[in-house]
């Protein structure tokens, strides 16, 4: 067996046993007990070790290996390297969104209370009062972040919330010309209004036409910055 696998079958045993026998906060066995009880050397425990690590599934105490609770934002901090530039993928992550926030109308006019409204608005005025393309971006994300956490699906909100970064960065892209800026504050008024009506039928519709024009915007914005390269992708 290569070390690799070696290393690879020991993380999947760990896993396993994590998943079945342990809880947030307990300690696992030292290395010397693991290699033992595996029959593998303490450099291939070791090593697997450093991939549960990274993946956040235990953290380094001075008492040894500890469970950490599930967290998937160390798995999309990894992931978030492989997302480029490009317009395909800033379409890619603008649907997601869309998809996401659209998914959650019926569960959010469910569950919204005025505080969560007036938390919306707040959001907006903060988008209202940016100084930078960055600080816009920063409170359209969190927007949006307070609808899925509204929907009450821990899931989603998990996902939502690893991709903070990743998402900030495009919609930033999209925020680069400032006269879009009352277009749209007026968009995400109007998405407020319909939560205040319950009415899915007009949050779908202001959700989807806030989607149409950040669409434009993105493909305005790519146009300016490499207008070949858009063409190029268009075709």
């Amino acid at each position: 067996m290569s070390r690799t696998s070696a290393v690879q079958s020991v993380v999947e045993v760990l896993r396993a046993d994590i998943r079945q026998n342990h809880k947030p906060g307990d300690l696992m066995p030292n290395e010397r007990l693991i290699a033992e009880r595996l029959d593998v050397s303490r450099n291939t425990v070791r090593e697997a070790l450093i991939h549960l690590e990274a993946f956040g599934i235990i953290e380094k105490t001075q008492r040894g290996p500890r469970i950490r609770a599930p967290d998937v934002s160390a798995v999309f901090h990894i992931m978030d390297q492989y997302f480029d530039r490009s317009l395909k993928t800033c379409q890619d992550l603008l649907n997601f969104r869309r998809m996401m926030d659209l998914g959650a109308l019926p569960q959010v006019l469910e569950r919204i209370t005025e505080a969560d409204l007036a938390l919306l608005e707040r959001h907006i005025d903060h988008m209202d009062r940016a100084l930078t393309a960055h600080e816009a971006a920063e409170a359209d994300f969190a927007f949006h972040n307070e609808i899925i956490r509204i929907s009450g699906n821990s899931v989603s909100a998990k996902l939502y919330t690893a991709l903070t970064h990743t998402l900030v960065f495009y919609m930033e892209i999209g925020k680069s010309n400032p006269a879009n800026s009352e277009k749209t504050g007026a968009a995400h008024r109007s998405i407020i209004a319909a939560f205040r009506a319950r009415s899915l039928d007009a949050a779908t519709a202001a959700l989807s036409d806030h989607y149409e024009y950040s669409e434009q915007n993105l493909l305005l914005a790519f146009q300016k910055s490499s207008p070949q390269q858009t063409g190029m992708e268009e075709a």
